[in-house]
């Protein structure tokens, strides 16, 4: 019996000492074991960011070179534009001497007309001396001609009359007409003077040239003078 009761003593003793554990090794979560991460290869996201940097420079320097060719673009429609209103200008300029030209000449035609009326209603002059010549000069390396027609006119009226170029008209055998050459057109011989708008008192005579642009080649003309016709024959 003894045996049995050192036994059971033993057996209390266990219990006891399970009961006097502390409570936190009870709670106590089981120990994990740790696990090591794996590494991380970091070369692609440096290659993709390089990509994507080489493409926003590349998409810059794109912008900037079709800005820089935009504004090539109306720089050069600018020149032209400034070009073609430099030779509107001109071409402006050109008219407004042109219509200048035509207004002085109307005008004077005008006061030609009045001056050829009142020589008409007055009477009219009297003509001797005619002589005409072919006139053949050089123009800027091109040989011209023009007919020059010498002649002497008299006033035999009461009343001074004028004495107008425009109221001469040259014609060929055809029938075809010549313009005068115009005053300072070409290079008078010396000694000889255009009449050009001259006046004639009562019983003057006036002496002078009349030219016309017609071609050496032809050698008979008939020139008028209001009613008044005479023939020319160049030798």
């Amino acid at each position: 019996m003894p045996t049995t009761s050192r036994y059971v003593s033993l057996l209390e003793m266990d219990e006891t000492a399970a009961s006097t554990e502390p409570k936190e090794a009870v709670n106590r979560p089981p120990i994990t074991p740790s696990v090591s991460k794996p590494k991380v290869n970091k070369k692609p996201i440096i290659i993709t960011a390089l990509v994507g940097l080489g493409l926003i420079i590349a998409s810059s320097l794109g912008v900037y070179f079709w800005q820089q060719g935009i504004a090539k673009g109306l720089n050069q429609e600018k020149t032209t534009l400034n070009e073609k209103v430099a030779s509107q200008s001109a071409q402006i300029t050109k008219i407004e001497k042109e219509n200048t030209d035509l207004k002085t000449k109307v005008n004077f035609l005008e006061k030609s007309l009045k001056e050829a009326t009142a020589s008409a209603e007055f009477g009219e002059l009297s003509f001797s001396d005619i002589q005409a010549t072919h006139y053949t000069y050089d123009e800027a390396g091109v040989e011209r001609s023009v007919l020059l027609i010498d002649l002497t006119a008299k006033n035999e009226t009461k009343q001074t009359l004028f004495i107008s170029a425009f109221s001469f008209k040259l014609k060929d055998t055809n029938n075809k007409s010549y313009p005068l050459a115009e005053q300072g057109a070409f290079p008078l011989p010396s000694g000889k003077v255009l009449i050009f708008d001259q006046p004639a008192v009562p019983g003057e005579a006036v002496s002078g040239t009349v030219a016309f642009n017609a071609p050496k080649t032809i050698k008979l003309f008939t020139l008028y003078y209001d009613t008044q016709q005479f023939t020319i024959t160049i030798k």
